[in-house]
């Protein structure tokens, strides 16, 4: 049950709970036909029916500058209540962010939800709440092809369906670690740093559970020597003992960060999981004149370093030293090295250099957009996996 009165703040918890009810019997406090809203990056063109809800198409709303809104109204699911129906629109808003990896909204009250139609002034009053830069430096492409709009509402409804048929337990988590990357999409543009620490975590959530310690734990090879050694010194035992049970309460985080990243989301395919920053423009370029050849805008760079052109060994480096950037964040409020933190050109990886006056020191660092894609298929692939692994018949 949520809040009486959720008083403009988010307690993600009860979106979660508003999503897929824990308990089957329950009853809505006020029953009866609710709505919500999803406020979008990118106009809508069509009705989505996601099997358990209903995304109206976007009623555009120009702003002042180079700013406009797209809104979209939600036929909830029978279950959810009439008070509070926002919460299932803030839920929806995170795996939709999740799943398209573009920045999706809702409200934070459920006042305009309870009109049956929207005056100007309610449109507005939704507008002001996501105004999305369409022009100018920065700007977000709000054109996406219906192609492209069909085969993200399709992903988005197999997400819910799987979220809604496994246990809650695993529901709970995902939607925990979707929440993370929504809330990364969220502080992008105010801060980086937070932004990459979230994306990172949202990996980190699910590895924790998918990866087990014992599967990467270090043995140092020359072990068995030291506790022979240790049979005939008790100073020595005590060292070896102290050095035992610090290695014990050593929970190989970064290393299951890793390993799940190259176990979900495999170094080949990720050519398939991160499009170029151009793909979108040039899709909406192409729908609109399709003899246009835009390769140009897509293909590799001299310049660009893709993953085919990097060792494995490489690219594990780079990984775990993403998950040092995190930890910098989080401890000592360092931003990552990055110096773009939206490339336009590198689809995987920026190179940066720096020079103390007397050295120069050169990095390969993953851009955001390769973190956060990698943050969305490891993830869904895994949820996939338990998927399957659910469906499997049970051994008498």
């Amino acid at each position: 049950m949520s809040r009486a009165v959720t008083a403009d703040h988010v307690l993600f918890d009860e979106c979660i709970d508003s999503f897929r009810m824990q308990r089957a019997d329950y009853r809505p406090f006020i029953p009866g036909e609710s709505y919500s809203f999803l406020l979008t990056p990118f106009e809508l063109t069509d009705e989505w029916d996601l099997g358990i809800c209903k995304v109206s198409s976007s009623i555009t709303v120009g702003l002042p500058g180079a700013y406009s809104a797209f809104i979209s109204k939600v036929k909830n699911p029978d279950w959810v209540d009439n008070h509070n129906s926002h919460l299932f629109g803030i839920a929806l808003a995170t795996i939709v962010s999740a799943i398209s990896l573009k920045l999706c909204k809702s409200t934070r009250d459920d006042y305009l939800c309870r009109r049956d139609d929207l005056s100007s002034d309610d449109i507005n009053q939704l507008a002001i709440l996501y105004p999305v830069l369409v022009a100018g430096p920065g700007a977000t492409n709000p054109r996406i092809p219906k192609v492209k709009q069909d085969m993200m509402r399709a992903e988005v409804e197999n997400i819910i369906n799987i979220l809604r048929s496994l246990e809650y337990k695993t529901y709970r988590s995902v939607m925990q670690s979707f929440r993370l990357i929504h809330l990364s999409l969220l502080a992008k543009r105010d801060d980086f740093g937070l932004a990459y620490l979230l994306a990172v975590s949202s990996i980190e959530s699910i590895a924790q559970k998918a990866i087990k310690r014992d599967k990467v734990k270090k043995k140092h090879p020359d072990e068995v020597a030291w506790k022979q050694k240790a049979e005939g010194d008790p100073l020595f035992q005590t060292l070896l003992s102290e050095y035992l049970e610090s290695r014990g309460k050593n929970e190989y985080l970064k290393e299951r960060f890793v390993r799940f990243i190259k176990k979900y989301a495999p170094i080949e395919e990720w050519e398939k999981y991160i499009q170029h920053p151009m793909q979108d423009m040039a899709d909406s370029i192409k729908e609109a004149n399709p003899s246009h050849n835009l390769e140009h805008l897509t293909r590799k760079s001299f310049f660009e370093k893709y993953p085919e052109d990097l060792t494995a060994e490489e690219i594990d480096s780079i990984l775990a030293d993403a998950y040092a950037h995190r930890s910098c964040f989080v401890h000592r409020g360092e931003q990552p090295p990055h110096t773009d933190p939206n490339s336009s050109f590198n689809r995987f990886f920026q190179e940066v250099r720096e020079y103390d006056g007397y050295n120069i020191k050169e990095a390969v660092l993953p851009n955001y957009e390769l973190i956060l894609g990698l943050a969305k298929n490891s993830i869904s692939n895994w949820l996939s996996e338990k998927f399957r692994q659910a469906l499997q018949p049970k051994n008498p």
